[in-house]
């Protein structure tokens, strides 16, 4: 069995971080223009009073949950993530897991407002499935999937698209996050 240790393993995220393919509005783009595109997006969203919405499985819930919170936190946006134990378990008892996500956006969503879809996969039914309700609902549409460039959510018509190559879930989750990260601090660094 091959081991690697932990900086090798910080070296291998570095070059998924740096092999970040990127599109906006289908088109290929550098990870700058991509990033600037939706701090842009997500500037217009707080102007006009709109909301940004969440949606992920295991460990890109957890970036959902905790970059939800910083929107609100650092750039006072209507920031929502629809994670309620209840919600959840309701929409998946009656409408199946793949609706879990779909049903409350329908419910709750309007045009002009934003949706933050991650799958590492880029594959996931229920995933797939909220960003046929942004389209439907005409929602600007950001995505963050991984591992080939072959995944549903990377060939998504989204506002823009980020695709992390690798192999191993820690990486891709940890490079969305970064991602994530650098967009809204800096968009808040810029505001202070």
């Amino acid at each position: 069995m091959k081991t690697i240790d932990t900086l090798a393993w910080l070296d291998i995220l570095s070059a998924a971080l740096k092999g970040v393919m990127c599109k906006i509005d289908g088109e290929e783009s550098g990870l700058k223009t991509a990033t600037e595109n939706v701090q842009n997006i997500l500037a217009a969203a707080r102007e006009r009073e709109a909301s940004v919405y969440w949606v992920g499985n295991g460990g890109s819930c957890a970036i959902c949950s905790h970059l939800s919170q910083d929107l609100i936190n650092k750039l006072a946006i209507r920031s929502l993530f629809l994670n309620d134990s209840p919600l959840m378990t309701c929409m998946a008892n009656d409408y199946g897991y793949e609706d879990v996500y779909a049903r409350p956006l329908d419910t709750f969503a309007r045009e002009g407002d934003v949706l933050i879809a991650i799958s590492s996969s880029g594959n996931s039914p229920n995933i797939m499935n909220a960003v046929d309700v942004a389209r439907k609902k005409k929602m600007t549409l950001v995505t963050l999937s991984g591992f080939k460039p072959d995944n549903r959510l990377w060939n998504a018509s989204a506002s823009v698209s980020f695709m992390v190559p690798g192999t191993l879930y820690g990486i891709v989750e940890a490079a969305h996050e970064v991602i994530l990260h650098g967009i809204i601090e800096t968009l808040w660094l810029d505001a202070q």
